[in-house]
């Protein structure tokens, strides 16, 4: 039987992994479900799968959980003891809780894991480069989740490529978000409501609105050259607007790879808990696609893609401001307190603004983000 770990239980990812377990594995023990504020869907979840532990981030729910518990062996934990429960070991571990503060449960997560998948961009853009030491050193799999991501590691594995030496360049599809089609100038009244309407993926709020920014593929890009040990100027970002290719890998000799799939976050879930075999969701037919477009990004419809050409990728510092103040003008959108135009114009005066430092572990990141969270309240940009 194998342990697993789901962080972030009761988000879209979360309630996907325990709908794949539950309908395809018996042979995965829930050891913990992690949630945020979510108490009366993670009661739910306990009730039904009978984990060992269940956490709340947020402390304040935990009388509420407790009565809605029925399995009173259940221990409940909160806060800054969850990290305590990351201390033991598993055979897998999923983190899927978006944001910045997850960097607080992943150094645990890899060093009591054997197999790490990742779906948040956060961590791995702000610590990506310690994160990849860590897991080398645990002898963890760290396991892309994000779909661009598996389709080029799944490439990888079933091209029995070592290394990158034959690879061109390799291109992230972007699906161009809900606003593709509009003029800049028309984007300053968005509601939420209207960012929030995605045209080809089910995501969570912080995601959904990062793709309408293209901050997401930004994001997806710093992934990658973490993941592959990739050069930024093999790595590209193409708009794709039916979502069906995840990556093209472009070689040498000038064939174009397309990695192509359903758009379904099930396919890199339960590869991740069957090992890439048999994957029932994986079932594109080929026949029924009438028509694939490409259309190249156009930076003054998308001025984060602009920022992000002219950000110092060397600089850890600069990757943090552009990752943090990003977090935190999203927040701001989304509690109506500031408008949508107004999310790329944080993290260009963040970049501008903010005192660069040394960053040399997960600790100084941590501790590096608080600092900017601090400051951007309040100091309001």
């Amino acid at each position: 039987m194998k342990k697993i770990n789901i962080l972030g239980s009761t988000g879209i990812i979360g309630k996907n992994t325990l709908k794949i377990i539950d309908r395809n594995f018996d042979n995965y023990i829930i050891n913990f479900l992690l949630a945020n504020n979510n108490y009366k869907l993670l009661a739910q979840q306990a009730n039904k799968f009978k984990p060992n532990y269940i956490g709340l981030l947020n402390s304040k729910n935990y009388y509420n959980l407790k009565k809605l518990l029925k399995n009173k062996n259940i221990k409940i934990v909160t806060g800054n003891d969850c990290i305590e429960i990351l201390k033991k070991n598993v055979s897998s571990t999923i983190l899927a809780i978006s944001g910045i503060s997850a960097l607080e449960l992943i150094e645990q997560s890899i060093k009591n894991s054997k197999k790490v998948g990742i779906v948040n961009k956060e961590a791995l853009v702000s610590a990506g480069k310690f994160i990849i030491k860590l897991a080398k050193k645990n002898n963890t799999k760290i396991f892309p989740l994000d779909s661009e991501h598996y389709s080029i590691y799944n490439y990888l594995l079933y091209s029995n490529l070592n290394n990158f030496k034959n690879i061109k360049k390799i291109y992230l599809t972007a699906s161009g978000g809900p606003f593709l089609y509009k003029k800049i100038n028309s984007l300053k009244n968005v509601t939420l409501k209207q960012a929030l309407k995605h045209p080809t993926w089910k995501m969570g709020l912080k995601n959904t609105i990062d793709s309408s920014t293209m901050i997401n593929k930004c994001l997806e890009i710093i992934e990658a050259h973490y993941l592959f040990n990739l050069q930024y100027d093999k790595l590209d970002i193409i708009i794709h607007p039916e979502s069906l290719i995840h990556s093209i890998i472009n070689t040498k000799d000038g064939s174009l790879n397309l990695n192509m799939s359903n758009n379904d976050m099930s396919i890199p879930l339960f590869s991740f808990l069957n090992n890439n075999i048999n994957n029932p969701y994986n079932n594109l037919d080929i026949k029924k696609i009438n028509k694939l477009r490409f259309l190249k990004p156009n930076k003054k419809q998308f001025p984060s893609l602009r920022i992000f050409d002219q950000l110092n990728k060397n600089s850890l510092s600069d990757l943090i401001i552009f990752n943090t103040s990003n977090e935190y003008a999203v927040n701001l959108f989304i509690k109506n307190k500031i408008k949508y135009n107004e999310i790329t114009n944080y993290i260009e005066k963040s970049l501008n603004k903010f005192e660069k430092i040394n960053i040399y572990n997960i600790k100084d990141v941590i501790l590096y983000q608080k600092y900017l969270y601090d400051k951007l309240h309040e100091q309001g940009i």
